[in-house]
């Protein structure tokens, strides 16, 4: 490595001779520490709605109750911060111990395993698109 010795000056940021490109590295502030998702085959024994593309990838949502809404509304129980995503965009019921998933009139559609739907039941491993984000569903037994 060449030992050529540059100084910074404050006012262009551009280095002079003095200082070596290691006193440069050396200056730049060092990354914060993001930890690892979580894992997404995390097992609660509950069903769990997992993000598995995008920035939130491995964040997973425990699903519990009858009706779970899912939309940009901060009063939905699943809020996603996508303008492809309707205020309320699609639901999850229970129904007969299984979830179906529900399509709210999203302007964007809801998708089940690449497949546009407007009710369907829901089974482990099945691939949820609501606007960018793609989810899968754990049925957690």
């Amino acid at each position: 490595m060449d030992d050529t010795r540059f100084d910074a000056t404050a006012t262009t940021g551009v280095a002079a001779e003095g200082e070596t490109i290691r006193t440069l590295l050396e200056a730049v502030p060092t990354a914060q520490v993001v930890p690892a998702p979580r894992d997404s085959e995390e097992s609660s024994g509950r069903p769990r709605l997992v993000i598995n593309r995008g920035p939130d990838a491995g964040t997973g949502f425990a699903i519990g109750g009858s009706r779970i809404t899912i939309g940009r509304d901060r009063d939905c129980d699943i809020v996603v911060e996508d303008m492809t995503v309707s205020r309320v965009h699609a639901e999850l019921r229970l129904r007969d111990g299984r979830y179906v998933v529900v399509d709210g009139g999203s302007l964007n559609g809801t998708y089940l395993n690449r497949q546009p739907v407007d009710i369907a039941e829901l089974s482990d491993g099945d691939e949820l698109w609501i606007g960018r984000v793609r989810f899968t569903f754990r049925s957690g037994g």
